[in-house]
C-alpha cells in the first residue's frame, strides 16, 4: 500500500512540482491549499507524513504545525518547504526541512529521512 503524503501550500506551482516529484516515488498526495483545508484534510486522512510551507495566508506554517502537533502528535512527520532560509526558520518540533526552489532528489531524500525510510 502506498504511504500517503500531504503537501499544504498556497502557491499552486509548488504544490503541483512537488506532487509530480512524489508520485513517481509511488506515495499518494492529498493537497491543501491553506490551513482550514489541511485540518479538514486530515479529519477524513491520516497522511504518513505532512509537507509544509511557512508562509501562507491567514494561518502561517508554524501556527498549522501547532495545531497539527495537537491532534496528530509526531506520529506524522513533518517538514517545512519554505522559501525562508533555514538559518532563520524555527526548527523545534519539525522532523525535516526543504528549501525552496528545491532540487527533486533534495525533497525524496529528506521525506525518506523523515519518515526512516
Amino acid at each position: 500500500m502506498a504511504k500517503t503524503i500531504l503537501i499544504i501550500d498556497d502557491d499552486i506551482n509548488d504544490t503541483e512540482t512537488m506532487k509530480l516529484v512524489l508520485e513517481k516515488e509511488k506515495y499518494k498526495i492529498l493537497t491543501a491549499d491553506n490551513g482550514a483545508d489541511a485540518l479538514d484534510c486530515i479529519k477524513d486522512n491520516r497522511p504518513d507524513a505532512i509537507l509544509l510551507d511557512i508562509k501562507m495566508p491567514t494561518l502561517s506554517g508554524y501556527d498549522l504545525l501547532r495545531l497539527l502537533r495537537e491532534r496528530l502528535n509526531h506520529k506524522v512527520k513533518m517538514i517545512y518547504v519554505s522559501i525562508i532560509p533555514k538559518c532563520d526558520v524555527d526548527l523545534r518540533d519539525i522532523d525535516g526541512f526543504v528549501q525552496k526552489p528545491f532540487m527533486p532528489a533534495n525533497l525524496i531524500k529528506e521525506v525518506k529521512k523523515a519518515r526512516g525510510e
